[in-house]
């Protein structure tokens, strides 16, 4: 890594968040903007259509990754198997820098997905500098830091959030993401002055700047990321501008997410901020006043190691018992008493906001990997089971690609009058994992025409035919035309209970998940073949059954197979090619 003092920083212009609303846009024609920042998470997959818009899009625009999920500032430390994955994302498209948060996201093993502030303390900052030089080790580039917004303070910390971050920065010898909105709630919410705080950090390692907006409730505000940028923000952002100089700006918005020439209306704004902070002289920023210039504190990375970290670790674990509603029932263990009371500021409403924002941002996970269940069940009974099931089964790992795989068995459980429920779920979910599972080639009409009759005998009897995306299924109920009721809008058939279990498979042809019903003899035959059998094989097993009395039903169903996808390349073709 370059030291500090060479600390380059590429591409000072304009950009975005890459939203999906807008891919189509992006994809059609060049947009005014300088680059265009992704949410590393949402890329942390094994394939499919995530992947395949991103490497589109990478072609047209330079990109910078963003991530919520390192948790530099968790007591149990960076996951290394999660850096491995961004590493793997970041040699793939070659970001202009990545960038992740100041904070912790869960206790662990529960991973909370919120952006939780750490206690400015000297314990805290060791921990911290160590992780994140653990990181760009892994990572082998510099991280780049952001300031989180916060809404409590903690008893322990000695020093500002501007002091700790600045000496994060320098010891570490990362970079800085100065999110100028996040400056500006905890601002109002802690009471100091927001100049103060942007004058204090080390200028020359700020690399980006986020502008977004927020939600004002009057006595504090929350980051939201679902307005425009706020007045008091354009603001702060022109006294950034003369701060830091030319620095790479974007504005973020996450929710209720506008149409695109909306945003780049916002990003004509902050160029014009920018460029008439660039005819002004230099001057320094006006030094808050010494009342507001808060806590003064010496932090040193050299002070005796502790191999865990022991108010960090409580602090987490007691808000995040808190959060799951597992509040011990003495007074001095509760999560507020590790608060810094604020006058005139309500301490229990504070963590209230960390309280509803885990339920309200995993329902929204779950209604979207979902969506047809909510749509039968009605959204308020949906979020009230989901709220219920987030709070039972937290999220164990750093990336919520892959959190509500136990929602269909929860139903099951809670419903067993209803097995559609349970069904419908299990459908929903196995459609939303077949959409980002592992790519792996199918063997196609053409492929088998040109080159499967040389190797037809070594293929019938190739074990496990089928395409890695298959799943099979039973179903007790007509899920499939309910499904297919809401999907396109129209009345909901009563729900009717087979005799006897029916078979449902599921993979994904190319982008698309796909679904549809097995006859008794195709499904007995392709479970066979699921169970690792070779066509060959499960053709002597059936041998004198129904399913084989007639032996063109055999070729007509690998004809549909091959159409539909369903089968994998065979080895000796795939290591041809």
């Amino acid at each position: 890594m370059k030291p500090a003092h060479s600390i380059v920083k590429p591409n000072a212009g304009f950009g975005l968040g890459l939203r999906t609303p807008h891919y189509a846009e992006f994809l059609a024609a060049a947009q005014p903007l300088d680059w265009l920042e992704i949410i590393t998470d949402n890329f942390l997959v094994e394939g499919g259509k995530p992947l395949v818009m991103l490497d589109a899009i990478r072609r047209d625009y330079p990109l910078a990754m963003h991530g919520v999920a390192m948790s530099v500032g968790a007591a149990g430390g960076v996951d290394a198997g999660y850096l491995k994955k961004v590493k793997a994302l970041a040699d793939r498209i070659e970001p202009l820098w990545v960038s992740d948060h100041l904070c912790w996201t869960g206790p662990g093993p529960e991973q909370l997905h919120d952006l939780y502030p750490v206690p400015y303390t000297d314990e805290a900052a060791r921990h911290v500098v160590a992780q994140i030089r653990f990181a760009q080790d892994v990572l082998q580039r510099r991280l780049v830091l952001e300031n989180v917004s916060s809404y409590i303070d903690f008893k322990e910390s000695a020093a500002s959030e501007w002091q700790f971050l600045s000496y994060v920065a320098e010891a570490a010898d990362c970079l800085l993401l100065v999110d100028v909105n996040n400056i500006y709630v905890s601002s109002v919410n802690h009471r100091f002055d927001p100049l103060h705080y942007l004058n204090a950090l080390p200028a020359g390692r700020v690399q980006q700047i986020h502008i977004a907006g927020h939600c004002d409730h009057g006595h504090y505000i929350v980051d939201t990321h679902d307005h425009p940028v706020a007045p008091a923000v354009w603001n702060l952002y022109a006294h950034a501008c003369s701060r830091f100089g030319p620095v790479a700006t974007m504005i973020e918005r996450d929710d209720d997410i506008p149409p695109l020439q909306v945003l780049l209306d916002e990003l004509a704004v902050a160029k014009g901020i920018a460029a008439q902070a660039a005819t002004m002289p230099d001057h320094p920023m006006e030094v808050a006043n010494s009342a507001q210039t808060g806590r003064s504190v010496s932090l040193s990375a050299h002070a005796d190691d502790e191999s865990t970290p022991s108010f960090l670790g409580y602090m987490q674990r007691r808000l995040g018992d808190f959060i799951l509603d597992r509040q011990s029932a003495e007074p001095s263990d509760r999560a507020a008493s590790l608060v810094r009371p604020v006058p005139d500021v309500d301490t229990d409403q504070r963590l209230g906001i960390y309280h509803h924002a885990y339920r309200a941002r995993l329902v929204e996970v779950l209604a979207d990997s979902f969506a047809k269940t909510r749509l039968y069940m009605g959204s308020d009974a949906f979020e009230q089971d989901a709220m219920a099931f987030a709070v039972r089964q937290p999220p164990m790992t750093r990336s919520l690609s892959r959190y509500g795989d136990a929602l269909p068995d929860y139903l099951a459980s809670h419903y067993p009058d209803n097995p559609e429920l349970h069904e419908l779920a299990q459908l929903d979910w196995d459609l939303r994992t077949r959409f980002d599972s592992a790519d792996a080639p199918a063997l196609t009409v053409l492929m088998a025409r040109e080159d499967i009759g040389s190797l037809a005998s070594s293929w019938l009897m190739e074990a496990a035919p089928l395409h890695q995306s298959l799943l099979l299924r039973s179903i007790t109920t007509n899920v499939v035309s309910v499904w297919r009721a809401i999907e396109a809008d129209a009345e909901v058939p009563e729900v009717q209970n087979f005799l006897v279990a029916k078979c449902l498979v599921v993979w994904r042809q190319a982008l698309r998940p796909h679904f549809r019903t097995l006859e008794g003899d195709e499904a007995a035959f392709m479970q066979l073949l699921m169970a690792g059998h070779s066509i060959d094989e499960t053709a002597h097993l059936l041998a004198g059954s129904h399913a084989l009395s007639d032996p063109q039903r055999l070729g007509a169903w690998l004809q549909v197979w091959l159409v539909d996808g369903n089968l994998r390349v065979p080895a000796q073709l795939s290591d041809a090619q």
